[in-house]
């Protein structure tokens, strides 16, 4: 073999070696798995229960018929404010005075009844003292004493009765009266009338048993404004009274108000027929500052800051991840604590799940178990098991699916946005 053949033959093989070489390379370069990851830094979590639901006045009178009749006179309009004590309407007043008005003759009937057995009383007694009087001198007879006593005692019981009657007659003239004050119906409240449901010339009826009464005009004191909003199940847990609340009304798109959490309901919701709903409870939040042009029934959202943290170590929702324990083939990194536990468990206690993310480290990465807190849009607030600056896997959920530790990642690199 002459040296030209050697001199080919070496550089050959050369090549070739660095082919498989490179061969090499490039596959275990493909066998990597392209992931996508974020750094672990601070920022602000606020966690939000949000909740839909209609705005009502925090005080609303509906006022009702306190006597049956027509209604004769109506001095208001929706939309119309008025004062407390303010004249609303009046119902049709002519049955109730004639009642008065008899009550008042009866009245006077039985105070001269009173005033005649008064009179016969006193006129017994003076019969009754001068009897006594002859009969310690026996100048009448015993007789005559027993006679004169009866009739005391008779004229007596007759004046008891008679002012009696008085008094009975006297209550039923103020409770004729009463009914009377009725006929003409005035604002409890100051406010703005919200509804009206009655014309001059209806009937109105007042409530009995299992009928409601007529509501013929509602009033509310719209200075402090409240919103009725439905809370899931799955959320009431984390609503307190005191707790801060954003509120959009459906009317001001663009206009967000402040309120306060000043009510959380304890039994589920139920509707007018007693069927329970989707099981949510009733939160009131009161709105801090006025409303403009604010109506009851205006649909509203709110969002109620149930958690905030102003700088706490956070990862991205995405990244977090539930495992079993025997589908990571090895022990979780770089949390000794955690190791230390899951070796001392029993056989049966592996395929537990766990909750963590996969932290990259030297272009491998490694399961580690996380206590997480409150819960933002996009991040869940870190208690324990990350650091910051520690970089962790956020996707593609493919990839977080089979990741196994120790397995060796390529980080998929950003796209730059061209202009």
């Amino acid at each position: 073999m002459n040296k030209r053949t050697k001199i080919i033959l070496i550089a050959g093989g050369v090549l070739l070696v660095g082919g498989v070489i490179t061969l090499n390379v490039m596959r275990s370069q493909k066998a990597k798995l392209e992931v996508e990851t974020q750094k672990i830094e601070n920022r602000e979590i606020r966690a939000v229960v949000s909740a839909s639901g209609k705005i009502r006045p925090k005080i609303s009178v509906d006022i009702s018929a306190g006597t049956t009749g027509k209604v004769v006179k109506l001095a208001v309009d929706e939309g119309d404010r008025v004062k407390k004590g303010q004249f609303l309407l009046q119902i049709d007043p002519t049955p109730a005075e004639t009642t008065v008005r008899q009550i008042q003759a009866s009245l006077q009937a039985a105070k001269a009844n009173l005033a005649l057995a008064q009179a016969n009383f006193d006129n017994a007694r003076k019969a009754y003292e001068r009897q006594k009087q002859l009969f310690a001198e026996n100048l009448t007879s015993e007789e005559l004493l027993q006679q004169a006593k009866t009739t005391f005692e008779v004229q007596q019981l007759q004046t008891r009765a008679a002012a009696e009657e008085v008094k009975r007659i006297q209550a039923m003239l103020e409770s004729a009266e009463h009914e009377l004050s009725k006929v003409n119906v005035h604002s409890d409240i100051d406010g703005i009338v919200t509804r009206r449901n009655i014309e001059v010339g209806e009937n109105v009826f007042v409530g009995a048993f299992n009928n409601a009464a007529t509501v013929l005009l509602t009033i509310a004191d719209l200075s402090v404004i409240e919103a009725e909003v439905e809370v899931d199940e799955t959320d009431i847990v984390a609503v307190k009274v005191g707790q801060q609340a954003e509120i959009k009304i459906d009317a001001w798109p663009d206009s967000t108000f402040r309120g306060e959490v000043t009510r959380v309901g304890h039994s589920p919701i139920v509707t007018a027929a007693g069927q329970q709903q989707a099981t949510s409870f009733e939160v009131i939040i009161q709105l801090l500052g006025t409303v403009p042009d604010v109506r009851p029934g205006l649909s509203c959202k709110a969002d109620i800051t149930t958690g905030y943290r102003e700088k706490a170590v956070a990862v991205p929702i995405q990244a977090l991840t539930l495992r079993k324990a025997s589908s990571l083939e090895s022990k979780p990194f770089g949390n000794r604590a955690a190791a230390d536990r899951q070796a001392k468990q029993p056989e049966e206690g592996k395929d537990k799940e766990l909750q963590g993310v996969f932290v990259v480290e030297d272009g491998s990465v490694h399961f580690r178990e996380v206590e997480v807190g409150i819960a933002g849009d996009r991040f869940f607030e870190v208690k324990s098991g990350l650091s910051e600056g520690e970089e962790v896997i956020t996707g593609p959920f493919s990839a977080l699916r089979k990741l196994k530790n120790g397995d060796a990642v390529r980080i998929k690199k950003a796209r730059v946005k061209k202009d």
